[in-house]
């Protein structure tokens, strides 16, 4: 079952454009539209996987990682998916604090290259 975002997914501080054929959307600054970053999606076991959310350096800690990730998960949540899941790099102990804020739990197990699985229900 294909689940389809709403795009563009527009937040307080960020834009999340529809996706490209690498299967990654630009982020935006909603002020003034400055690229900002990108947010990469797959399916992967019948959750919606957040494959890459990077920001630009010098953009970092005004908000715009934050607002992608709610856009993402609260349009995920909206289309359908069950659950929404992300990973921390191992050697990116950061990770592990966004994706708790961000509502995502860590999972049990190893998770790809030797980090750590996040993940949150979505629909029941």
């Amino acid at each position: 079952m294909t689940r389809e975002l709403p795009y563009p997914l527009v937040g307080e501080r960020a834009r999340v454009d529809a996706p490209g054929p690498d299967g990654c959307s630009a982020i935006a600054r909603v002020s003034d539209g400055a690229a900002a970053g990108r947010v990469c999606l797959e399916e992967r076991d019948g959750a919606l996987f957040i494959r890459v959310l990077e920001i630009e350096p010098a953009l970092r800690g005004f908000g715009l990682g934050s607002d992608a990730a709610r856009l993402v998960r609260d349009a995920a949540a909206a289309a359908g998916w069950p659950m929404l899941r992300a990973w921390g790099p191992p050697d990116l102990g950061l990770a592990t604090y966004y994706w708790s804020r961000m509502g995502l739990r860590p999972r049990h197990g190893p998770g790809p290259d030797g980090g750590i699985w996040f993940e949150r229900e979505l629909a029941g």
